[in-house]
């Protein structure tokens, strides 16, 4: 997919800075641990194909999961998709996401593209994106403080999860409740949109408001929410599962305690848009975890690598003839 305008200026040199200085740490990591490097690379080489088959397979469920969230939200805007169709739809995303820079920012316009060819509108399509990124890490940080819970972190930490949790997701469903808080900031961007356009802005104002008015209308209801937290939760699970069969694999012993708090640790790191697809940030912090659980430094590496093999660089692949077959079927007319 082609970026929507140029890459230059300030976002790009940064991106372009912070990959230099990744590169240039890992370089200076593999010069200073080349033995630790050395072995976790013949842990990998002699991987046990049983536990990285069941790794790549819980990796790929955990994205046609998260496909089925979409479907259930999508459902409340009043579209529709099938599950072929989110699965599709889900892994060219995640594809576009994780190797273009500013993938994020593209691979949103895709999903909201699909949501409107699947039968929904502007402010439809709008809730469903808002619904799925409220959802996904508002369960990620529930688990991740369960896990820091179960390291001992003291008692306050048992509650944090429930309460990160509700407040993420009520602070949505208080903005739908009152959608008036949204309204100046829809003209804003409605008349800078036709303003580049070159479109007449005189109807800005009404068209945000209708915007709004739709926006705020939309309601899930009790199941659909809970089918979609469930399937989240499932969804993170099957990520998860890639990590414990990833340790196993390459013959490392998991650390059962610390496991949860390691993986949400490194998927919250992941998620700071400084490079596509986290690359650096979830294997750092990974590692570091890992060790810090009491694992060896040539495991720790093995197993990460083993993990995002099969959760990020096999899917990519995946993800890109998904967005090619996904174009080819949508220029076939439907009968």
């Amino acid at each position: 997919m082609e970026p929507a305008g140029p890459s230059t200026g300030r976002p790009g040199r940064w991106h372009l800075a912070v990959g230099v200085l990744a590169a240039a740490g890992l370089v200076a990591f593999v010069v200073l641990e080349r033995e630790q490097v050395t072995e976790a690379l013949e842990q990998v080489r002699d991987v046990d194909p049983a536990w990285l088959a069941l790794g790549l397979a819980t990796s790929i469920t955990s994205i046609v999961l998260f496909a089925g969230v979409r479907i259930v939200l999508l459902t409340a805007a009043g579209g529709r998709l099938g599950l072929g169709e989110a699965t599709t739809a889900s892994f060219a995303s995640g594809a576009i996401a994780a190797t273009v820079p500013g993938g994020g920012a593209i691979a949103t316009a895709y999903m909201v593209q699909r949501y409107r060819d699947s039968g929904t509108d502007a402010a439809g399509a709008t809730w469903v994106t808002v619904a799925t990124g409220v959802l996904a890490p508002a369960v990620l940080v529930a688990a991740t403080l369960t896990g820091f819970a179960v390291l001992g972190q003291g008692p306050a930490t048992i509650v944090l999860p429930s309460l990160a949790a509700v407040g993420l997701l009520g602070a949505f469903v208080w903005v739908t409740r009152r959608p008036q808080v949204l309204l100046g900031p829809t003209r804003t961007v409605v008349h800078a949109w036709r303003r580049v356009r070159n479109r007449d802005r005189s109807d800005a104002a009404s068209v945000a408001e209708e915007f709004v008015e739709r926006f705020g209308g939309i309601r899930a209801g009790g199941v659909r929410w809970t089918a979609a937290w469930m399937l989240q939760v499932l969804s993170w699970a099957g990520e998860f599962v890639t990590l414990l069969a990833s340790i196993l694999a390459v013959g490392g012993a998991v650390p059962w305690q610390a496991i949860l708090a390691a993986y949400g640790a490194s998927q919250l790191a992941g998620a700071i848009p400084l490079v596509p697809g986290g690359a650096g940030q979830v294997e750092t912090t990974l590692v570091v975890a890992l060790t810090a659980a009491g694992m060896d430094t040539a495991t720790a590496l093995a197993a990460t690598v083993v993990f995002r093999i099969g959760s990020h660089w096999l899917v990519v692949p995946i993800g890109w003839i998904c967005l090619a077959v996904d174009r080819w079927r949508r220029r076939i007319p439907r009968m």
